[in-house]
Order: C-alpha cells, then structure tokens, then sequence
C-alpha cells in the first residue's frame, strides 16, 4: 500500500497540477491530457516485463525498482521548461509506475485465501485514491507557494523513500520460490491473452474512462462552466478521491460477502452506476449549488474509481498462482491503450465543440460499452467453491 500511495500520488498528481502546468507552459487542453498518456504510455510499454519480473524475481525487487524509478524521474523535472521535455521525463515516471500494481496484487493472491481476497485486494487498491486525495489535497498548495515542479520532487523524494523501506522490510522470496519460478513455463504475451483476459482487458480500457476524465478535467470543467474557483474545486478532488477509495474497499468486501466471492456482479453494478454518473455530472446547468455538484462527484467517483479491486481480483483468479504478474500485464496493457488514448480525445472534444456536457455523455456511453463487455466473462469455479 506505501509503495502503491506514493507511486499514485506522482500519476495522480499531475492531473490535479493540470491548471499550474497549463498556465505556465502555454497549453491546450489536450495537451494537458497528454501528460497523463506519456506517464501512462510509459506503464504500456513496460507493464508485461513488470508481470514478468514479479512472477520470475518477486515483489520485494519489483517495488524497490519501480518506486526508486519514478523517484528519479521525479527529480529530474527540476531541469525542464518545455513541455517536450516534461513529457518525456512523464514518460519515464509511467516506466517505474507500471511495477506497483502486479507486484501488490500478487502479495494478495499469495497471502490471502479466496474468501478475503476481495476486501484484502480491494484495500490494497485504496491506495491509488488515497494518493490521489493526498495529492489534490497537498500538491496545489505546494504548487501555490513554490511552483508545480517543488510539488512533483517532493512527490518524487517520497517514492525514493518508499522504496528504501519496501527493500528493508518486504520479505525477499526464498529458495524454493525462486527455483519454482524459474522452472515454471515460459509464457508469452499472446498465450496469456485467453477469450475471457481479453475481454477484461477491452472492458478495462473503456472504463477508467470515468475516473481520468474525473482527476484530469473536473477543475477545468467546473471553472468553465460553474465559475468554481481551483482551490474549492482541489478540494472536490480530495472528497471524490476518498469516495473513490471507499469504493475501492467497500466494492470488494462486498464481492467477498454480499456477491459471495463474486467478482462479475459488482464488476457489472459499479460500471453501470459510473455511466450513469458520468452522465448526470455533464448534466449539471449553470448556477447549480456547490454542495449538489459535492454529492454527484462523490458518488460517481465511489463507482467510477471503485470497480479496480474487483477487476484485478477477477483477472488474478482466472490466470493462476503460476502466471499472475504476467496476466496481469498483459492484461493491464490492454487497459492502459484506452487510459492513454481516451482521455486527451475527450479534451479534444472539448477544444473543437466547447461542449463540456458531449463529452462527458459520450464517456457515459464509453462506460456502458465497457461494463457490457464484462457480460460473457466465465469466473473461475475454483474461486467460487474455497
């Protein structure tokens, strides 16, 4: 959770610095939303190798390496003042984020049994929206008094620190489990990507739609059209990143409990509520009050950040103790395609038609299309029955 909280409060940050970087470079919206893509365009390229590093090596190198990279690459934003270079040291930053993920999901399959895997997966998830909250909350201000690159190093100094302690503390694998992972088969990129991964990773591409377009575009979005000002609207932020994180635990509990180990039915309800949140946000007419505009952020992002745990999970049991990282990967770069491509697209759409309440009913659409896709998914009967 330390090395997931830090890595995402540098991928969930910059998007909250996104009226900082905006005025101080000279962009456009999309390019604002190309920030995001470069970190994530670089979590594409190394996610599959991420997989592979943490079946073949273990969490404890795979965490040391990545938050120690995004550390790095954090620090080294002092040097830049052109929005080419930011981008590509953004890009470096997505590299190191790409390992936090398969790493922590692998602890939960490895540590936990079945019957709690969706709460355990699911409160390790939080800490994406709590880095996320940590970061609307504490970045802006920061950003306020010293400029948006004091606030990105200080994020980097806590990843650099967060690696130091997942090397001392995180036990390293033993004998046995290196001489298993290294006799396992060797599993290519295609071989993993079976009818039902597929179809998880197309649906998961779609749906963090909701959530980037959320972090990425609420300030603008709501200063545009609401006249709200940043700091009432970095505080909105903080609020739909700790519902997000509420989500995140309370959807996997209930897939634990409620759904009784069932991944598919909160999966199907979480992605429905999300569209129609995403819808209703676009919605809001000029004047409406802040708290109305509080409570819909809210539970949107409740749903739109909260389905993440019970994907991960799903996509952990159908690949196997053997093959986890890897699937998780392969997988994840099916996801991250959308996460790169959809969110400067909906900027786009904004520079060309001014229309801020089409582009949030067409990530609406987006959102249902994906959470349709879950629909022919076969859960695993060995998650089921233990």
């Amino acid at each position: 959770m330390a090395a997931q909280i830090t890595v995402s409060i540098v991928t969930q940050g910059v998007p909250t610095l996104a009226p900082f970087l905006q005025a101080d470079l000279s962009l456009t919206r999309a390019q604002v939303g190309l920030f995001n893509s470069a970190i994530m365009s670089g979590s594409f390229i190394s996610l599959f190798f991420a997989g592979w590093l943490v079946d073949i090596k273990g969490e404890r190198t795979a965490l040391f390496w990545g938050n120690l990279l995004v550390g790095l690459s954090c620090i080294a934003i002092i040097a830049t003042n052109q929005f080419d270079t930011a981008l590509a040291i953004f890009f470096l930053t997505g590299i190191g984020a790409a390992f936090s993920t398969p790493a922590g999901s692998r602890t939960v399959m490895r540590w936990f049994p079945p019957a709690q895997r969706g709460a355990a997966m699911g409160l390790r998830q939080t800490g994406i929206p709590i880095g996320g909250a940590i970061a609307a909350a504490l970045l802006p201000i920061i950003a306020l008094t010293a400029g948006w690159r004091a606030a990105i190093v200080i994020s980097g100094i806590s990843n650099i620190l967060t690696a130091l302690l997942c090397w001392a503390r995180y036990p390293a694998p033993d004998k046995v489990e290196r001489a298993a992972a290294r006799a396992a088969p060797a599993y290519g990129f295609r071989s993993l990507l079976t009818r039902d991964i597929v179809l998880l990773g197309i649906s998961a591409a779609l749906l963090p739609l909701g959530q980037f377009a959320l972090v990425t575009y609420l300030a603008l979005y709501l200063k545009e059209t609401q006249g709200i000002a940043i700091t009432v609207s970095a505080m909105l932020l903080v609020g739909a990143q700790i519902a997000g994180a509420a989500g995140r635990l309370l959807w996997g509990v209930w897939s634990d409990r409620l759904f009784r180990r069932r991944r598919k039915p909160t999966l199907l309800l979480a992605g429905l509520l999300s569209a129609v949140g995403s819808f209703v946000l676009g919605s809001l007419p000029g004047g409406t009050p802040v708290w109305v505009i509080a409570l819909i952020v809210l539970g949107y992002a409740f749903n739109a950040i909260g389905w993440h745990g019970s994907w991960i999970s799903l996509v952990s049991e159908i690949a196997g103790p053997e093959k986890q990282g890897r699937t998780i990967g392969a997988a994840m770069t099916l996801m991250y395609a959308g996460i790169i491509s959809l969110p400067p697209l909906f900027g786009l759409f904004v520079d060309y038609t001014h229309h801020w309440a089409g582009a949030w009913q067409l990530s609406s659409l987006g959102l249902l299309v994906g959470t349709c896709l879950i629909l022919p998914v076969r859960e695993p009967r060995t998650a089921l029955g233990n």
